[in-house]
C-alpha cells in the first residue's frame, strides 16, 4: 500500500474513534455540571488519563525529546522536574482542591482561589484570571494545531490551512459533545499513543548503535555539553541550570485544564488509586521519550528542527509503511492534547464571565467551544507561532500566575484580595518580562523567578483579621470598626 494512502487511513481511522468517544461521552452528558466537571463523578482511569494529557501532554512531550536532543544527559533534570511537579499536584493538591472545591461548590480552579476575595474585588480578581488564563490556554491550543499541521505537510505534503481547520473542528465537534468525559479520552488515547511510540522507537534505534552503551560512549564522543549531567557547567552557572530546568516542574500545579481533573475526581480513594497510575505512566513516557531524544542526536545530529526527533527516528528506522503510521498517530496525538484546553476556556466563559449568581448554562458552555475553536483557527494560520519558545512560555505563564495561588490558598491561609491579585500579575508580568530578556543559564529568570515572586506575595499577603469570617473590610460594618 502506498505511504499516502496508509496516513489517509490513519487520519480517517482517528476521526472515527473520536466520533465512538464523542458518541459514549455525549450519553452520559445531560446538564451543564455534567459538561463541565462530570458532576464529580469521574472514575479512576479518566482521572488519571486527564492528569497525564495535561500535565505531559503530547507537544510537552516532544519539547523533552527537543531537549535531550540538544541538551544531551543534562535534560535529565527536566525528567525530574516533570516528576516532581507530578508529585505535589497529586499528592498535595488534587486532595484539597477535590474537598475544598466539592465544599463552595466551585467550577473552576479560578473560583477556588478567588472565593475569599470578598464583593469588592473579587469580579476583579475572577476576570483576571479568567483573562490570564483565555491567553494562553489559547495560545496552547493555536500551537498545538499549527505544529500539527506543519508535521503533517512537511510529512505528507497535506495543505496547511485545511488540515489546522479540519483538526479543530473535529476536537471542538467531540468536546461538544461530551464535555470533561470526552476531552478525558482525547487525554488517554494521546497519552497511549505517545507511551507506545516513546517505547518502540527507541528499540530499533538502540539495536542501530549496537548496545546501550554504544549509546552511552557515543554521547561521550560528541562532547562536555552532550555527554555532562550539568551540560558542561560548572559551579554557579551550573546550579543556575539545574534550579532552571527544574523550575519547569513548578508551573505543573498551574495548569488550570490539568486540575480540573481533581475537582471532577468521585471521592479520595479514585484520587489515591488514580496518582499512582500516573506517576508510573510519566516515569516509563518521560523516560522513554528521553532515550529517543538522545538516539536521534546521534543519527540525525544536523537535525534543524530537534522537536521533530521523533518523526525523525520513526521514518529513518522503520518500514515506510509502518513509519506513516507512527507519523500520522504523533500528529493526531497532538491534536487531541488541545481538547482540555478548549473545554477550559469554555469553562472560563460560562463561569467568569456571567453573573455570580447566574446557575450554569450547557448552551453556553457548548457556545464557548465553538467561539474558542474559530480564534483558535484564527491564530493558528495568521499569527507565526513556535513549539518551543511560545510553548514554554504559555506553560510557564500560567504555572507561575496560578501556581502560587493556589498552593497558598490549599495550605488553609487565606489572601488578602489585593495580594491575590498582586500575585497573579507579578508572575504573568514577570514571565514575560523574562521571556522578552536574553535567555539565562536553563532559563532560571524566566521558569523560577516570577513564580518565587507571586509565591512570596502570596505568602505575605495572608489574613489576620480577629473576625476569620470576613472576607474583606467591604464587608465590615460600624460596629467592626467602633468598639461599643
Amino acid at each position: 500500500m502506498a505511504r499516502s494512502s496508509v496516513v489517509t487511513l490513519v487520519l480517517l481511522a482517528f476521526v472515527a474513534l473520536l466520533l465512538v468517544m464523542a458518541t459514549w461521552a455525549a450519553r452520559r452528558t445531560h446538564h451543564a455540571a455534567d459538561y463541565l466537571i462530570a458532576s464529580r463523578r469521574l472514575g479512576v482511569w479518566l482521572t488519571a488519563f486527564g492528569f497525564i494529557g495535561n500535565a505531559t501532554n503530547a507537544w510537552t512531550l516532544l519539547l523533552l525529546g527537543a531537549a535531550a536532543f540538544t541538551w544531551g544527559l543534562s535534560a535529565i533534570w527536566l525528567w525530574a522536574a516533570m516528576l516532581f511537579g507530578a508529585l505535589i499536584s497529586m499528592w498535595y493538591v488534587a486532595p484539597r482542591l477535590q474537598s475544598v472545591a466539592a465544599a463552595q461548590n466551585s467550577t473552576t480552579v479560578t473560583q477556588v482561589i478567588s472565593a475569599d476575595a470578598g464583593d469588592r474585588l473579587q469580579p476583579l480578581i475572577t476576570r483576571s484570571a479568567a483573562f490570564i488564563a483565555l491567553v494562553f490556554l489559547l495560545l496552547q491550543i493555536s500551537i498545538a494545531l499549527r505544529a500539527a499541521a506543519t508535521l503533517l505537510q512537511v510529512d505528507s505534503a497535506y495543505d496547511l490551512n485545511t488540515s489546522v481547520f479540519v483538526f479543530a473542528a473535529v476536537v471542538a465537534g467531540c468536546v461538544l459533545a461530551g464535555g470533561l468525559r470526552a476531552a478525558s479520552l482525547c487525554d488517554a488515547v494521546q497519552a497511549i499513543v505517545m507511551l507506545v511510540a516513546a517505547l518502540l522507537l527507541p528499540l530499533p534505534a538502540i539495536v542501530f548503535l549496537a548496545s546501550w552503551d554504544s549509546l552511552l560512549s557515543s554521547l561521550a564522543v560528541l562532547g562536555p555539553a552532550t555527554s555532562d549531567w550539568f551540560g558542561g557547567k560548572s559551579g554557579v552557572v551550573a546550579l543556575a541550570f539545574a534550579v532552571g530546568a527544574f523550575g519547569l516542574g513548578f508551573a505543573v500545579p498551574g495548569q488550570p485544564h490539568a486540575m480540573v481533573r481533581f475537582l471532577a475526581a468521585k471521592d479520595e480513594a479514585v484520587l489515591r488509586r488514580a496518582r499512582w497510575i500516573a506517576l508510573a505512566w510519566m516515569v516509563v513516557s518521560l523516560g522513554a521519550v528521553l532515550i529517543c531524544g538522545w538516539c536521534a542526536r546521534l543519527l540525525y545530529d544536523g537535525l534543524q528542527h530537534p522537536e521533530q526527533a521523533l518523526f525523525a527516528l520513526a521514518r529513518r528506522l522503520l518500514p515506510p509503511s509502518i513509519a506513516a503510521v507512527f507519523v500520522t498517530s504523533l500528529v493526531w496525538a497532538i491534536v487531541l492534547s488541545t481538547a482540555s484546553p478548549m473545554l477550559a476556556i469554555a469553562s472560563q466563559f460560562a463561569v467568569e464571565f456571567r453573573r455570580a449568581a447566574a446557575p450554569l448554562s450547557l448552551a453556553w458552555s457548548r457556545f464557548a467551544v465553538v467561539v474558542t475553536a474559530i480564534l483558535a483557527i484564527i491564530v493558528s494560520l495568521f499569527i507565526p507561532l513556535g513549539l518551543v519558545e511560545q510553548g514554554l512560555l504559555a506553560l510557564t505563564a500560567l504555572g507561575a500566575a496560578f501556581g502560587p495561588l493556589l498552593l497558598v490558598r490549599l495550605s488553609g491561609k487565606r489572601i488578602r484580595p489585593g495580594s491575590a491579585l498582586g500575585a497573579m500579575w507579578a508572575g504573568f508580568i514577570l514571565t514575560l518580562l523574562f521571556h522578552l530578556l536574553p535567555d539565562s543559564p536553563g532559563d532560571f529568570l524566566e521558569r523560577v523567578l516570577p513564580f518565587v515572586a507571586a509565591l512570596g506575595i502570596a505568602l505575605t499577603g495572608g489574613e489576620r483579621r480577629r473576625n476569620p469570617d470576613r472576607a474583606d473590610r467591604s464587608q465590615e460594618t460600624v460596629h467592626d470598626r467602633v468598639p461599643i
